[in-house]
């Protein structure tokens, strides 16, 4: 038995449906485009390149030619749509999502309700054009299990989107023990309950599809980026000044007559000032939101993205600040998140940036949202104020590496997990908890050893966060080993709730 979904297409009568039929002309649209855009230049290279008039059928010839290639081009591109199209198809099954593509290479992936971490919405700028978005469903397997149904109707897409966290909210719920027959315990009325047998799709409002299955939390508004704010910190990065040293230089050399040399820069310029742009329109309107054990956000100028992060799957944290957003109490939030991410259908991939700007208030209170632990929170601020009790920090001899960062870096044990801090110019804190550290790492090179130093590395999930503290004492860097394979081991027994630092009550004092 299948569910009955909203869909693009009819598929046939066992229960898959057909995305969109505009869907691979929307992720094949940059090449038809770039084939149009050449041969529009080609012809107006002719056109002022021509120093007389043509020779007899020259025109007609030059004129013949590329109309038929772009024919030929537009026909192709049609049909292999078209064909792609057919082939494509989804299904929201008893037990999981499924979806068929390819029509030489044939492709069935699956990925199962109770697997599902994350369901998020995309909206690159041609499928917001046509009205369209892409369903994205991110699974706790490699990224092989990973699927994107590209793509749905708006609408349709917003109500697969909640019918896929309702049935991944109830499948991954504790099984109830059975009740009498016909009994809201019984396996039949849970069923009866997770797959209707027809009738009008569940509407996708704020309370999901089924009301009480975890997509039905109101969402606690968090952080919103001001426009602003999100201007300001690109033209106060580092692409900023490298941008302003080209300029510069490009003046120096127009002045003493070496201006043919800036066209060497022009590449660069290009580089630097598309980085400044997509950042800006990456992150346009970022709203950050909890929505039960849920971080969702909302960001984009030219495609929106509607994304979810769930707190049971992060596993490392990290706050920056850059140098130049030192006196405006700037940071910008990265988080190691168990399960590679996918990329969209037009080839944009995923990020671990959670939020690119945001002040000390506002990433102590995000941090609070990740951790559920206030103690934690407060072990963090006391990092960014100060150099708190408890502090561990790099020898006299670690000076020869850090001249001018020794007395910010080392480490703090945590109550509920371990704080790094390091940097000079740009300030960096790291936080892994206890129950997230999967192994650890002591490092010790030549130097290190007349030194009589070493370095711990705590091996985290892919992502942006490596966290690390370098050139602590030998004694300090094993006693830190000792220290994270006891409350790492502690911590994965008793840790019974979603999040990583496990705010229950604790009795048991720490070695």
């Amino acid at each position: 038995m299948t569910l009955d979904e909203p869909s693009g297409g009819e598929g046939g009568g066992d229960g898959f449906s057909r995305v969109h039929p505009l869907s691979p002309f929307i992720r094949g649209g940059l090449v038809v485009i770039a084939v149009f855009g050449y041969v529009l230049s080609q012809q107006i290279d002719r056109v002022v390149g021509a120093a007389g008039p043509p020779a007899p059928g020259e025109g007609e010839t030059s004129l013949l030619v590329p109309a038929v290639l772009v024919l030929l081009t537009v026909v192709g591109a049609v049909l292999l749509g078209l064909l792609s199209w057919w082939f494509t198809r989804y299904r929201l099954g008893d037990t999981g999502l499924e979806m068929h593509s390819g029509a030489i290479m044939r492709q069935h992936r699956q990925v199962r309700y109770d697997r599902i971490q994350a369901v998020d919405l995309v909206r690159p700028l041609l499928a917001r054009m046509t009205g369209l978005s892409e369903v994205r469903v991110e699974s706790a397997g490699g990224g092989d299990s990973h699927v994107s149904i590209a793509y749905l109707r708006h609408t349709d897409a917003e109500a697969v989107r909640a019918r896929l966290l309702g049935l991944a909210a109830e499948a991954q719920q504790p099984t109830p023990s059975p009740g009498p027959e016909g009994g809201m315990g019984s396996p039949d009325s849970r069923a009866e309950l997770a797959r209707p047998k027809g009738g009008p799709v569940p509407p996708a409002g704020p309370e999901g599809p089924w009301p009480g299955r975890g997509a039905a939390e109101p969402a606690v508004p968090l952080l919103r980026v001001p426009v602003e704010r999100l201007i300001a910190s690109v033209l106060l990065s580092w692409d900023t000044i490298f941008f302003l040293a080209l300029l510069c230089l490009a003046l120096v050399l127009t002045f003493v007559d070496l201006g043919v040399v800036i066209g060497g820069f022009l590449p660069v310029v290009l580089i630097t000032g598309m980085r400044s742009i997509i950042r800006l329109t990456r992150w346009y309107g970022l709203t950050v939101a909890l929505r039960g054990q849920t971080l969702t956000s909302q960001r984009g100028l030219t495609d929106t993205r509607h994304s979810s992060v769930p707190l049971q799957r992060v596993q490392a944290l990290e706050v920056q600040q850059p140098v130049l957003w030192r006196r405006a109490g700037w940071w910008t939030l990265k988080v190691n998140v168990a399960g590679a991410r996918i990329a969209s259908a037009d080839g944009d991939s995923g990020e671990s940036v959670l939020v690119p700007v945001a002040t000390t208030d506002e990433v102590l209170r995000l941090l609070e949202a990740v951790t559920a632990d206030p103690v934690t929170t407060a072990e963090v601020a006391s990092l960014v104020a100060d150099t708190p009790e408890g502090f561990v920090g790099v020898p006299s001899a670690a000076r020869w590496f850090h001249p001018f960062a020794r007395r910010r870096i080392g480490y703090l044990p945590g109550r509920r997990a371990v704080l790094t801090r390091s940097g000079w110019l740009d300030r960096v804190l790291q936080v892994v908890p206890w129950g997230r550290i999967q192994s650890m790492t002591l490092q010790q090179g030549p130097l290190d050893r007349r030194l009589d130093l070493a370095s711990v590395q705590f091996l985290s999930t892919v992502g942006p966060v490596r966290p690390r503290v370098e050139h602590l004492s030998t004694d300090d860097a094993q006693r830190l080993a000792h220290l994270a394979a006891a409350r790492a081991s502690h911590a994965r027994r008793r840790s019974s709730g979603p999040v990583g630092c496990d705010p229950t009550p604790d009795t048991v004092d720490w070695p």
